[in-house]
C-alpha cells in the first residue's frame, strides 16, 4: 500500500505541478491558463466516476490472486501506458485524452488497495494503516516535483521514468496483495450487475457512514479552496520578501505544508490505534485547519501566511492519519468494500472539482482575498460539525459495523 500510493502520487504531482502545464504552454502560449483549466477539469470527471465502478467489479473479482490484485497490477500497466502516451503527443486534444486516461488508470489501483484495509488488516492496526496510506499523498508528491524538474527539458523520458515507477511499484503490490481465491467472509450473495449499479451509492443511505463523507468532503473543500489560489494570494494580497518571486514563496510554502502533513500523519495513526478517539482526531482536524485559515486575516504578513500554512499542512496531516481508520468502523455493508471506499473516494476528488469556482467566487465577488481565507475557515468548521453528528464507535474485529438509515 505504502509503494502504490507513493508512486502513484509521484505520477499525479510531477505530471499536475511541472510536466502538463510545461507541455500546455508549449502548445498552447499565452493560453495556457485557460487550456490547463480544460485539461485538467475535464479529466476530473475520471477521478469522480472511475473509483466507485473500479471498487465494485474488484468486489465481483475472482481470480487466483483474490479480488484486489488483478487491478492493483492492471490499473498500475494501464497507468504506464497512459503516461508514455501523455509524454509523446503534442497538440491541446492529445493532452485532454492523455491526461484523462491518467486520471482515470491512476485512480483504479489507488482507490483498489484501499480495500486492503478492511479486506487484510486488524481493525486495531487501521489508524496506522492510515497513517502508511496518507504519507503517500506527501513523500510522493515531492518526489513526482523532483522528477518532473529534473527532466522538464526531456518531457517524453520524465514521462517514461514515472510510468516505469509507477509499474513496477503497482506489480509488487499486486504480488503482496494477493490472496486466496474464495469469497471474504460476511460476503452476500452475488447480486446481478444491474442490482449492483442501482445500489452503487446505497452506502450513503447509512447515517454514520454519510456523516463521515460529508465530514471528509467539506473538510477537503475548505483545504482546496485556499490551497488552490496560492499563487495569486502571493501576487495580489500578501507580499513575499524582497528577492523572492512569488513563484519561489508558492515552492516555499508547499515544502512547508508537507512538512506538517508528514508529520500530522505520521503521529495520528499510531495515536488513534492507542486511544480510539477516531471522532476526537478529525474535530481537532477540522478546528485546526479553520484556525489556521483565519490567521492571514489577523495577520496578513509572509510570516502569517508561512505559519497558516504549516498550520493547514498539520490539520491535513492529521485528518490523513486517521481518516481511512474511521471510514472503516463505518462500512456499511462487509461484501460491498471496495465499491463504499470507492464511493468515499469521491470525497477527496469532488471538492478538488469546486474548489476553484468557489474560491474564483470567494476573490471576484464576496470582497477578495480576506473573503477567500474566511470562506475557506468557515467550509472547514462545518467539517468539524459533521463529524459531531458520527456516533462513536467500538473498535472489534466486526468489520460491519455501520447501521441501517
Amino acid at each position: 500500500m505504502f509503494l502504490i500510493n507513493v508512486f502513484g502520487y509521484a505520477a499525479i504531482g510531477g505530471v499536475l505541478s511541472v510536466l502538463l502545464p510545461t507541455q500546455v504552454r508549449l502548445v498552447a502560449a499565452d493560453a495556457a491558463p485557460s487550456v490547463l483549466a480544460l485539461v485538467t477539469g475535464v479529466s476530473a470527471l475520471a477521478s469522480l466516476a472511475v473509483p466507485p465502478v473500479v471498487g465494485l467489479l474488484s468486489d465481483r473479482t475472482r481470480s487466483r490472486w483474490g479480488r484486489r490484485a488483478p487491478w492493483i497490477l492492471f490499473g498500475g500497466l494501464a497507468t504506464a501506458a497512459s503516461l508514455i502516451l501523455l509524454g509523446a503527443v503534442g497538440s491541446v486534444a492529445g493532452l485532454l485524452v492523455g491526461w484523462f486516461l491518467v486520471q482515470g488508470t491512476v485512480n483504479v489501483g489507488l482507490n483498489v488497495v484501499l480495500a486492503t484495509i478492511p479486506d487484510r488488516i486488524p481493525p486495531h492496526r487501521h489508524g496506522l494503516a492510515s497513517t502508511v496510506q496518507g504519507l503517500g499523498l506527501p513523500l510522493g508528491s515531492v518526489i513526482g516535483v523532483q522528477l518532473g524538474a529534473l527532466f522538464v527539458d526531456s518531457l517524453p523520458l520524465a514521462y517514461g521514468v514515472l510510468a516505469t515507477a509507477f509499474a513496477l511499484a503497482s506489480a509488487v503490490s499486486a504480488w503482496l496483495a494477493r490472496e486466496a481465491r474464495h469469497s471474504a467472509p460476511g460476503e452476500r450473495r452475488t447480486r446481478s450487475a444491474a442490482a449492483d449499479v442501482r445500489q452503487m451509492f446505497a452506502s450513503l443511505r447509512f447515517r454514520d457512514y454519510r456523516w463521515v463523507f460529508v465530514s471528509r468532503a467539506v473538510l477537503y473543500l475548505g483545504y482546496n479552496t485556499v490551497n488552490g489560489f496560492t499563487l495569486y494570494v502571493l501576487e495580489d494580497f500578501i507580499d513575499p520578501p524582497r528577492g523572492v518571486a512569488p513563484a519561489e514563496g508558492v515552492a516555499t510554502a508547499l515544502t512547508i505544508s508537507l512538512i506538517g502533513v508528514t508529520a500530522g500523519t505520521a503521529v495520528a495513526g499510531p495515536l488513534v490505534d492507542r486511544f480510539r478517539r477516531h471522532r476526537g482526531f478529525v474535530l481537532t482536524s477540522s478546528l485546526l485547519l479553520t484556525g489556521a485559515l483565519f490567521v492571514p486575516l489577523l495577520r496578513p504578513t509572509w510570516s502569517g501566511f508561512l505559519a497558516c500554512t504549516a498550520l493547514s499542512g498539520l490539520a491535513l496531516g492529521l485528518y490523513l492519519g486517521v481518516d481511512l481508520a474511521l471510514t472503516t468502523l463505518v462500512l456499511p455493508e462487509a461484501g460491498d468494500t471496495g465499491r463504499d471506499l470507492g464511493v468515499f473516494h469521491i470525497a477527496l476528488t469532488a471538492p478538488q472539482v469546486i474548489a476553484p469556482f468557489v474560491a474564483s467566487l470567494a476573490v471576484t465577488t464576496l470582497g477578495g482575498y480576506p473573503a477567500l481565507f474566511l470562506l475557506g475557515g468557515a467550509i472547514a468548521l462545518i467539517g468539524s460539525l459533521a463529524i459531531l453528528r458520527v456516533r462513536p464507535q467500538p473498535v472489534s474485529a466486526h468489520h460491519s459495523l455501520g447501521e441501517s438509515p
